[in-house]
């Protein structure tokens, strides 16, 4: 494999998983960096080999700006094993996360792992990223060749070197079988992704947030009286509470119980955001391109058959569904075509609520980076509102918030430009070197809103986070 100088350089393995078990099942014994998983397959980082940081107007520009002058590269100097090829998020793959507003004062992040586990399409691998200067120290200490993984492509990691990068993460690989060090193997097939870990966890209590509720009452009420003196159609307005631990908290465990109790959602960790989103901004595969837009909910509590009456009957939650669907129809258009929405939408469950749901399906125009069109997919009137001027400016002014990474793009871009990015919602912001998490949770207002409802269903959205920190949300 030729590398560049002074650049990076990855080598991809096809192994196997301990028997019977999934990614999520190594997460309780891990300390990630970066993880997007979705029915206990993906990715899961470990460490960093780069981690790009970027804030304000130009952050989408200059994370891809990286990516193309350094990730791109690896698509050609770093072979696939021949099982892998076509495989998206096979071998070296950095995941994001982007702020919700260009004027944060929290950084958009772009990580790279310097080891990083995956599973797709019956296949799993582990991918070490390093960087050359190192690599050729390394192979002139120990003069070793370069060798041939079983099915051909090239390993210009040594063994040893590899060995212990595994071993830094604790981690083990033996005849091709990847396995934890030491007596901590994953439970095949568990489904309650709870361990014996979980029972050592820090103790966690819940605390207000930048505001209180009457605080969001009251903005609710600010906005359902701009919408009825039509200064806009609809706007989303997202509150935040904070738990606190007497410890920092183990984020592995975390992801775990978030990838079992809500594995049709794509659990997440990229910088400092965490959580488990249903809804995907746009998924890029080569020239085609996917999105799904939720909006419009009722608690999960109501029922299936009776969410679906109060979703597809009840004009104010259609009204609200509409709105970001189209949004980002309008939004994507001038970077894709053939743009094809779900009619009618259809009711998605989730343990926590119920939401409309619309598929949306393209191709894109031109080359057009991954990074840039998730920005220019963001953001939807399903986290903003519509107009999205109007609603950006009426957000600032009544939620009182910096929202960070919270409703940004989140997920991960491989180095042939396949991405997927979802929307950071159900999630909060690791704080406080870890001992806080700050979770937030937004609501579409639209004529016609309730305020009670709108902060009962906020809670009802922050169930997922707050049950797997182990606090339980005040009755609603």
């Amino acid at each position: 494999m030729t590398a560049l100088p002074g650049s990076l350089d990855a080598t991809t393995l096809v192994v196997d998983l301990p028997g019977g078990s999934s990614l999520a099942d190594l997460l309780p014994a891990l300390e990630p960096s970066a993880v997007w998983l979705l029915r206990g397959e993906g990715l899961i980082g470990l460490g960093a080999a780069a981690h790009i940081r970027a804030r304000g107007a130009e952050r989408f520009a200059e994370l891809a700006q990286w990516h193309a002058q350094h990730l791109a590269p690896l698509a050609e100097t770093s072979t696939l094993p021949a099982s892998l090829v076509g495989i998206p998020g096979a071998g070296p793959v950095a995941l994001t996360s982007i702020t919700y507003s260009s004027a944060s004062a929290a950084d958009s992040h772009l990580i790279l792992p310097e080891l990083i586990l995956g599973s797709a399409e019956g296949k799993a691998w582990i991918t070490a990223v390093l960087r050359v200067p190192a690599w050729d120290e390394d192979l002139e200490e120990t003069d070793e060749p370069v060798a041939q993984t079983d099915d051909g492509a090239a390993q210009v990691l040594s063994p040893r070197r590899l060995d212990a990068l595994l071993a830094k993460h604790g981690l083990q690989l033996n005849a091709g079988r990847l396995s934890l060090i030491g007596p901590g193997q994953p439970a095949a097939g568990k489904r309650d992704g709870r361990t014996a870990e979980d029972s050592s966890r820090p103790a966690t209590s819940l605390i207000q947030g930048s505001h209180s509720e009457q605080h969001y009452l009251r903005a609710v009420r600010a906005a359902v009286d701009a919408i009825e003196h039509r200064r806009l159609e609809k706007l989303v307005l997202a509150r935040d509470v904070v738990v606190a631990a007497d410890a920092p908290l183990p984020t592995g465990p975390l992801l775990a119980s978030l990838a079992a109790d809500y594995a049709d959602c794509w659990t997440y960790l990229a910088g400092d955001v965490l959580g488990a989103t249903p809804e995907m901004l746009v998924k890029i595969r080569g020239q085609d391109l996917s999105a799904r837009v939720l909006a419009g909910t009722v608690d999960g509590r109501a029922g299936l058959q009776r969410a679906r009456t109060l979703l597809l009957e009840d004009p104010k939650q259609r009204d609200e569904h509409r709105l970001a669907a189209q949004s980002l129809l309008d939004q994507l258009a001038p970077v894709a075509h053939q743009l094809h929405a779900q009619d009618p939408p259809a009711v998605l469950e989730l343990p926590n609520v119920f939401h409309l749901s619309t598929d949306v399906t393209g191709r894109l125009t031109a080359e057009t980076p991954a990074l840039l069109v998730a920005e220019r997919a963001h953001p939807t009137a399903a986290i903003c509102g519509t107009p999205t001027a109007t609603a950006a400016e009426l957000i600032s002014t009544l939620e009182g918030l910096d929202r960070g990474a919270f409703s940004g793009p989140v997920g991960w871009i491989d180095a042939q430009g396949n991405a997927d990015f979802g929307i950071a919602l159900r999630g909060g912001i690791i704080q406080e070197q870890g001992t806080q998490v700050r979770l937030y949770a937004g609501c579409g207002i639209v004529a016609g809103s309730v305020p009670e409802e709108e902060l009962a269903e906020t809670w009802a959205k922050m169930r997922p986070m707050l049950g797997a920190l182990g606090v339980l949300p005040p009755l609603t």
